[in-house]
């Protein structure tokens, strides 16, 4: 379960990063990752903290309204959220704080098949707001994205 909080609060990074300038997004690497730490909020809910390696050769730009949505075969599965993060140039290690409650509908069994992990059950909607150094800001929004596209950016 920690190594999936990872990987997706990695994914998200990655999406937001790629949005930044299609044409420059091979100017930025992932390195190491992994969970600083995780603790339940309640039975549905965790709160967490991600660690990232992260080398930009582009321009620091800052990630932030990060919300999404992790739906399995279609049905909202998990909701969560995370708060501001900013890439610098260069090379950073950065830390991203977030939250994930489980959706109405789903249980703690749910949970426990994670250990299955199919990437190809899961789609995922995506919002966050961007904000470049040079202060141009837009907002993202990708629906229904499949989980197997987000692992191929990182």
């Amino acid at each position: 379960m920690k190594r999936l909080f990872a990987l997706f609060v990695v994914c998200v990074v990655a999406f937001a990063a790629s949005q930044v300038c299609h044409a420059q997004f091979s100017k930025l690497s992932f390195g190491k990752y992994g969970v600083s730490s995780i603790r339940p909020e309640s039975m549905r809910a965790v709160r967490g903290s991600v660690w990232l390696d992260v080398t930009n050769h582009m321009e620091g730009f800052r990630i932030s309204e990060i919300r999404g949505m992790v739906y399995k075969n279609g049905v909202p599965f998990i909701s969560g959220s995370a708060g501001d993060v900013y890439v610098p140039a260069g090379f950073a290690r950065m830390t991203v704080n977030g939250r994930a409650a489980l959706c109405d509908g789903a249980s703690l069994w749910d949970v426990l098949a994670l250990i299955a992990f199919d990437p190809d059950d899961y789609s995922v909607d995506l919002s966050v707001r961007i904000t470049l150094d040079s202060g141009q800001t837009r907002v993202v929004s990708k629906s229904r994205m499949p989980v197997a596209a987000l692992l191929k950016l990182i």
